[in-house]
């Protein structure tokens, strides 16, 4: 059995033990989404095939997943250009994204596919995610390299010394006190 659901504007063919990739969705990594926007079912038995369409959702029709992944996704560069004119822009965005496990399709007939627990172990195990972690939005610029900065850094606070210690200045004698 399959469904057709609708996540951020988009729709997904989703079937039990299928892992989607959809635009962020809140919720941590072992979070439970229950979907309800179901457009579209269907089941194959043999040769015959059973279709539920919704006008414009199907009543009672849910699919259950399972966050196992958050991030963000590939970075896309935006560049513009006018030649002869000096200008040229470059911009980077990268995506939050949310990867679901799906483990339930309801068609809202009553007839519902379950994931296995054996299943869901065995995707699990195979699964590997290809986002990113996410990172701060945008890091500051450093003076040298940032391996030497975090050697010195560490260096520092194994020996327990503070980052800078001011010697103390010298005092400054004038020529006319001086005569």
């Amino acid at each position: 059995m399959y469904a057709v659901i609708e996540s951020g504007g988009k729709q997904y063919r989703v079937q039990a033990g299928d892992i989607i990739q959809v635009e962020k969705l809140d919720g941590d990594v072992g979070t439970e989404i229950k979907f309800e926007n179901i457009l579209f079912a269907s089941k194959t038995a043999g040769e015959t095939t059973q279709v539920w369409v919704g006008k414009p959702l199907l009543a009672g029709a849910a699919v259950q997943s399972e966050v196992v992944a958050q991030g963000r996704g590939e970075k896309l560069l935006i560049i513009k250009m006018k030649r002869r004119k000096q200008y040229r822009r470059t911009q980077g965005h990268r995506q939050f994204q949310t990867q679901l496990l799906i483990k339930s399709v309801s068609n809202g007939a009553g007839e519902t596919e379950t994931l296995s627990a054996v299943d869901m172990k065995t995707t699990l195990s195979k699964f590997h995610t290809m986002l990113k972690p996410v990172g701060l939005a945008h890091t500051p610029k450093t003076l040298g390299s940032r391996k030497r900065m975090a050697a010195r850094i560490t260096a520092e606070i194994k020996a327990g010394t503070p980052k800078a210690e001011k010697k103390p200045a010298a005092k400054k004698t004038s020529a006319k006190a001086a005569k």
